[in-house]
């Protein structure tokens, strides 16, 4: 299938607007260095200045690229000493959110590609993933993505352009102190990345202990009930302190290491520092020009401490890289291919066609149009993957389903699923309210809701209407009314086939919802039950046992004290040939 075919890759870094937020950056660092340059500038034209006492030297000793400023009277001195800081912070302002913008652009698109693909993917399939881990990537993983574009790309731009220019800046003014420093940097920055080597590590082994601690919370909060009922709650508390004390040393043993780092980086600055005072007095280097050289190396304090934690953000968003790359690397079997067309309208003439899941199943059957179909078999038998199959929530590994001589596998997904509902206790409601979850089946082109009948009935046997809120998975609700929500939001878009696993009678107590749609719904239902009632009530009976379909002749029971009329127009019209 096509969907196989596509390969998913993660996003760009330089994709769409990310090209011109990077070259912002880039500007931004350049315009902090131009204006620590300035200032060191005057800075030293103030020391001039008043070092002799307002004079103009007229040599043309290496200070002499200064002397010009300190012509300028006091007053203009201290205004370009005020806007150029004021510029320096407003840059680094500005830079921030240009950072956060970069790499919410970033992570959105890794967000919407995830989603997409995970879309696309069978929920119950060969590559299905834990909830907990799908979620990690869409939260922690992303995170760690944002957090290298925000404080490991970002600085690179702004900061290393900063420290490239002010390096050039001491050269200039005193070529020893700017090789010295130019070395001390490459040093810091080769010790750093040697303990990123290390760091690796640790960010595999933090990784590892939180997936475990989230795992277990996660499983163990949600189901509290289950370790209270078998009185295991203080054997639980002692697993969950375990795997919280790991994880804490782990998270220590991280921070370590990052902690070498940003020493290192506290010493470099520091040793700029000494470099500049050290080579200074020993070269005999004016006062002014000492000056000026202090300004420009205490100002690459913060941007080499910055830059030294790139390293940490780089190691995190690798790992985390990595594993969304394997959650986009398994098949989304259920993307459908590119430029697919909807389903054309057809009186829902439904055909499994030598469909076949290796090893589990094999089914070839016809449903003609308004027939009721039940299928049983014995538990495990595969009923519930038939009816996936045919919803096409996972894909066989051959065979088709056509729906009125269509293959459901080359046309548009969305249109599919229109036309063809499953109710299923795998399928359960959403947090929010009945309303909202009603809104969940109705197609996003539909002028009009569908059957207010059934949405005004359901109103009533709730207490706060349609309002009545919803806990996840349905809580709140009556397992009665969670299956007629369940029905009404199936049969809001107009299906052709409605599909319904496990059908109980209990279900729908209190409800003719059942009795109204077997009489009433004009499409055709393929039905999951043991229950007499219902299983009589069906045209035909499709059975699975060994994983192979049979189709039986009609099941006999008493007519109805009413005709269906709806199903009966439909099949009256079409000359379908007998079921086989």
């Amino acid at each position: 299938m096509a969907g196989r075919r596509r390969r998913v890759r993660m996003p760009h870094t330089l994709g769409g607007v990310r090209r011109r937020l990077m070259l912002l950056l880039v500007l931004a660092g350049f315009g902090q260095a131009v204006c620590v340059v300035g200032f060191a500038i005057l800075v030293h034209g103030a020391a001039y200045r008043v070092t002799h006492g307002g004079e103009i030297a007229s040599g043309h000793d290496r200070s002499a690229i200064y002397t010009h400023v300190a012509g300028y009277a006091p007053t203009a001195l201290a205004v370009g000493l005020v806007t150029s800081a004021g510029a320096t912070v407003l840059l680094k302002a500005v830079g921030e959110p240009l950072a956060e913008r970069l790499a919410q652009s970033y992570v959105h698109s890794v967000r919407m590609r995830l989603f997409d693909h995970v879309a696309g993917s069978e929920a119950g399939g060969p590559y299905r993933r834990r909830v907990g881990v799908t979620v990690l990537r869409f939260t922690g993983d992303a995170s760690a993505l944002r957090l290298w574009i925000s404080k490991g790309v970002a600085p690179i731009l702004v900061d290393g352009v900063f420290v490239t220019c002010a390096l050039v800046l001491l050269a200039v003014i005193a070529p020893g102190v700017g090789a010295l420093s130019a070395v001390l940097v490459l040093l810091a920055a080769a010790a750093v990345a040697l303990f990123g080597r290390r760091l690796r590590e640790r960010v595999r082994e933090t990784r590892r202990h939180n997936g475990r601690l989230a795992a277990f919370v996660n499983e163990r909060v949600t189901h509290t009930a289950v370790i209270q009922s078998l009185g295991r709650v203080a054997q639980e508390r002692r697993v969950m302190r375990r795997h919280s004390r790991d994880y804490g040393r782990a998270m220590v043993r991280q921070a370590r290491l990052t902690g070498a780092m940003s020493a290192t980086a506290e010493a470099c600055g520091i040793g700029i520092l000494l470099i500049v005072v050290t080579v200074g007095l020993i070269a005999g280097t004016t006062w002014e020009a000492l000056a000026s050289m202090l300004t420009v190396a205490n100002f690459l304090g913060r941007p080499l401490s910055s830059l030294v934690r790139v390293q940490e953000h780089w190691q995190q968003s690798r790992v985390a890289r990595r594993r969304i790359a394997e959650v986009l690397a398994a098949p989304a079997r259920l993307v459908g291919p590119r430029g697919a067309e909807p389903l054309a309208d057809g009186p829902g003439s439904l055909e499994l066609a030598g469909l076949r899941v290796d090893g589990v199943l094999e089914a070839s059957a016809v449903a003609r149009p308004g027939q009721r179909i039940v299928l049983q078999g014995p538990a495990g038998s595969g009923k519930s993957l038939l009816l996936r199959l045919i919803a096409r929530l996972q894909e066989p590994d051959g065979g088709a389903v056509l729906l009125d001589g269509q293959d459901l596998a080359r046309h548009d997904p969305e249109s599919v699923r229109r036309m063809i509902r499953l109710t299923s206790p795998e399928l359960p409601l959403l947090r929010g309210s009945v309303g909202e979850n009603l809104r969940h089946g109705t197609p996003p082109d539909a002028a009009e809701g569908a059957d207010e009948e059934h949405i005004e009935a359901l109103a009533e046997l709730l207490p706060n209407g349609l309002r009545t809120r919803v806990g996840e998975n349905g809580h709140g609700l009556s397992m009665a009314v969670r299956y007629q929500v369940a029905m009404v939001r199936a049969l809001r878009s107009g299906p052709r086939v409605l599909l319904m696993d496990e059908v109980r009678a209990e279900e729908a107590l209190g409800s003719d919802l059942m009795e109204r749609l077997l009489e009433r719904y004009p499409g055709t239902v393929i039905y999951v039950t043991d229950e007499p009632k219902f299983a009589a009530r069906a045209d035909v009976l499709w059975r699975l046992d060994d994983g192979r379909l049979t189709v039986h002749e009609p099941v006999r029971h008493e007519p109805a004290e009413e005709p269906r009329p709806c199903v009966s127009d439909v099949q009256g019209k079409l000359d379908a040939p007998p079921v086989p």
